[in-house]
């Protein structure tokens, strides 16, 4: 059910996309518009029931993690208190136990903002990183780089005829590999899942080496295209791949990337 919302979302945002000014009555008959287009019934008590067991999923992440938060401070606060008299009591087994301590806290921030910033699907970024952390608060960007749209073209259509599991395999698959090629390239680069089957790639970048970061990335989508997928059944996938390539700058609006992004033919 979560998937299936997340699809109706994606497809309303994309089509809304280019509005200046989005109503709340305007996104909700496309959102109305495009559940009817995938078969769901809105007003169905089991879907209702599942959207509020979701909605309370979410809102109980987020009060998880501003309780660790405020927790954080309250502890942080007694562990500067406490190591301050160890220092001073030169008490090396008390300064151990705070540094443990520490640690533990720092692995749990760490593991909620995975939940709330990582897709859970391909561990990759997702929008809420996006909007929340890698663009300012305007959701202009923050430094150069070259952002390239990762389109996984067959998605759609290998759910449809082999099923949820087999298409999600081919992203996990997409995205591992192309992880793997940009940390061989040893470039500093993020990718967000963007759309169910649109990833975002984001590479830092100086005009000195802009040439030789879009080279890479060309040939990434030439390797990527050449590989075959082999499921646990021992079927043989060669799925279609599209990139689509954008430089952007520090300040610059974010929002005209993605449409240039979105909405441009292929270059050939």
């Amino acid at each position: 059910m979560k998937q299936e919302l997340k699809k109706i979302t994606n497809l309303t945002i994309n089509e809304l996309l280019n509005n200046e000014i989005i109503l709340p009555s305007t996104y909700f008959n496309k959102f109305n518009y495009h559940a009817k287009e995938l078969e769901i019934n809105l007003d169905d008590e089991n879907f209702k029931k599942e959207l509020n067991s979701i909605i309370l999923e979410d809102l109980q992440t987020i009060e998880n993690y501003m309780n660790i938060v405020i927790s954080s401070a309250m502890s942080l606060k007694e562990n500067t208190k406490n190591a301050t008299n160890a220092i001073i009591n030169k008490d090396v087994d008390t300064l151990g136990d705070i540094y443990k301590k520490m640690l533990d806290l720092e692995n749990e921030v760490k593991s909620l903002n995975s939940k709330l910033f990582l897709d859970d699907l391909t561990n990759s970024f997702n929008k809420k990183w996006l909007y929340n952390k890698f663009l300012n608060s305007e959701a202009l960007f923050q430094q150069n780089g070259i952002c390239t749209l990762v389109d996984v073209i067959d998605y759609s259509y290998i759910q449809k005829e082999y099923g949820e599991l087999l298409a999600n395999n081919l992203l996990i698959f997409a995205t591992k590999f192309i992880k793997q090629k940009l940390k061989d390239e040893d470039l500093d680069f993020k990718i967000v899942r963007y759309f169910e089957s649109k990833f975002l790639i984001f590479i830092a970048n100086t005009e000195e080496n802009k040439k030789e970061i879009i080279n890479s990335i060309l040939n990434l989508e030439q390797l990527l295209s050449n590989t075959t997928l082999k499921s646990n059944s021992g079927l043989f996938i060669k799925a279609k791949y599209e990139f689509k390539i954008s430089s952007y700058k520090t300040n610059q609006e974010s929002k005209e990337i993605f449409e240039r992004l979105l909405t441009k033919e292929k270059e050939a």
